[in-house]
């Protein structure tokens, strides 16, 4: 990821706007690992092949959850920005990837990704769409934060 990029992970606020914000869905069973892993295995068959140390080696997963998924890519990555709106799944993601300093876990809406344009090489977002109160903008900020030549997964 460039570098003004990773400046961002360190001065990204939580917007005002999103704590009314309600929690849609359900949290993934730490169980469901057998599905994590189908998931991740199918976007790691979109990675580009490169070297870990260059700026491909990020990923930002849209609606990370508790992280299930979001871990088995780091498998791949040497630097994961998992992003998603309720705290309590991401004090889980947090508890369980403990002192693994490839992950990077905000709390950030996928219709405002503060991130700049053409952030990260790779993209996911796994059974999030469905879920987001204004799906046109959050499909535009996901996009605005691919590289151009960049890959996005989206289940």
């Amino acid at each position: 990821m460039p570098s003004t990029t990773s400046h961002m992970l360190r001065s990204i606020a939580f917007p005002d706007r999103m704590q009314n914000t309600p929690v849609i869905g359900g949290p993934a069973p730490h169980s469901a690992e057998r599905t994590a892993r189908k998931l991740a295995g199918f976007a790691l068959r979109h990675v580009p092949r490169t070297p870990a140390s260059s700026d491909a080696a990020w990923c930002l997963d849209v609606g990370c959850g508790n992280g299930s998924i979001t871990r088995q890519l780091g498998r791949t990555f040497s630097n994961i920005v998992g992003i998603d709106v309720e705290q309590d799944r991401l004090d889980d993601f947090h508890e369980q990837v403990e002192g693994d300093r490839r992950y990077h876990i905000l709390r950030m809406s996928a219709d405002a990704i503060g991130f700049p344009d053409a952030a990260f090489p790779f993209v996911t977002s796994f059974e999030v769409l469905e879920h987001v109160p204004d799906l046109q903008t959050s499909v535009e900020e996901i996009v605005r934060v691919i590289q151009p030549g960049g890959r996005l997964v989206i289940s």
